[in-house]
């Protein structure tokens, strides 16, 4: 644990990408670091590269939407791989770490006159609430999907059938007791897809044990497209989808909220 908290002091991140993700976010997706900004993003240490395609939609989504935004050069990682590396007994010791990394960033986004800071990753999420709740000396903290309602434009259009699969977020919740985040927000900004046809699977099963039984849902649907919001979900299923031939199609709620601006656009 030492070796990993002292890594995420020195670079923000756990992992050795943590300079690679600076360059990425700065000169790879040119996007602003450091900047006074409405809303501070908080991006999580692995997503820009695991999740490129449903990161990239997003910070598209934020140009289509004129969201005054910045990202931090110097992002520190919330806790999440390393907590991972210890047993559960081992917590409590890693916990002040944690929020003092989590207090890092929110102070930077203070700093540069934020009105909010925003989660990107799942665990980040349940996290920051988990010791700040829902703002931090007057200013915000938002998960991603609240931030695209709040600054969304127009309506946007598509004609297609999905199952949508939430999440259990036990993960989530067994790291990050008493959290609430706002899981709402992900089928409110669905239902804003006009044409959008949704089926829902059941968000008690887990990509970790009932992956089959998730896979059955879908399949008994009669969908191609099934869209999660939880990056560790979109994961696990996108990697099983392509063992199995890449059906059905597994996208971010990013992704399919984007499809349908420029589906709409294009009509």
């Amino acid at each position: 644990m030492e070796e990993s908290v002292n890594r995420i002091m020195s670079q923000g991140s756990i992992l050795e990408s943590g300079k690679q993700r600076h360059y990425l976010l700065k000169y790879g997706l040119g996007l602003n670091m450091d900047k006074s900004a409405k809303y501070t993003i908080i991006a999580g240490c692995a997503n820009p590269f695991g999740l490129f395609e449903p990161f990239k939609d997003f910070i598209e989504l934020l140009g289509l939407f004129n969201v005054d935004y910045t990202f931090l050069k110097k992002e520190y990682c919330c806790g999440n791989l390393a907590y991972r590396e210890i047993p559960k007994e081992d917590r409590p010791k890693l916990e002040e770490y944690s929020r003092q990394f989590i207090e890092n960033n929110l102070k930077q986004a203070k700093k540069l006159g934020s009105e909010a800071i925003v989660t990107f990753c799942c665990v980040c999420a349940y996290l920051y609430n988990r010791f700040f709740g829902d703002e931090y000396e007057g200013m915000s903290i938002l998960f991603f999907p609240e931030l695209l309602l709040e600054t969304m434009k127009g309506i946007p259009k598509l004609n297609k059938s999905i199952a949508y699969y939430e999440g259990c977020y036990r993960y989530q919740r067994d790291l990050a007791p008493g959290a609430k985040i706002n899981l709402k927000s992900n089928h409110e900004l669905l239902d804003r897809i006009e044409g959008l046809q949704i089926s829902l699977v059941p968000s008690k099963l887990c990509c970790m044990e009932d992956l089959q039984k998730i896979f059955e849902e879908i399949n008994n649907k009669d969908v191609d497209i099934v869209v999660t919001s939880c990056t560790g979900c979109y994961a696990v299923l996108g990697v099983t989808s392509k063992l199995m031939g890449g059906k059905p199609q597994v996208k971010f709620l990013t992704e399919i909220l984007l499809e349908a601006y420029k589906d709409e656009r294009d009509d």
